[in-house]
């Protein structure tokens, strides 16, 4: 018996060697979209923060321009 391996045994250990590296860089991968989806979410939402504010003002206001075109029509609608 000889103590050295065969070259079937070192292509099996390489293989599997380049199989764990590969689901160690897959790992990387998915973990590096899973953190740049996490940013970008909480970009939009510091976005969607910032708008409410705005879209509240816009509200108001078509609520008074439509307050004063109603009040308009009565008007003209009495006369």
């Amino acid at each position: 018996m000889t103590n050295g391996w065969t070259r079937a045994e070192w292509i099996a250990v390489a293989a599997l060697a380049l199989n764990l590296l590969t689901i160690v860089f897959l790992a990387g991968v998915v973990w590096a979209t899973q953190e740049d989806h996490e940013r970008r979410i909480v970009e939009q939402e510091a976005k969607m923060d910032a708008l409410g504010p705005k879209v509240e003002r816009i509200d108001a206001n078509v609520t008074f321009l439509t307050d004063l075109a109603r009040e308009e029509r009565n008007r003209k609608e009495g006369q």
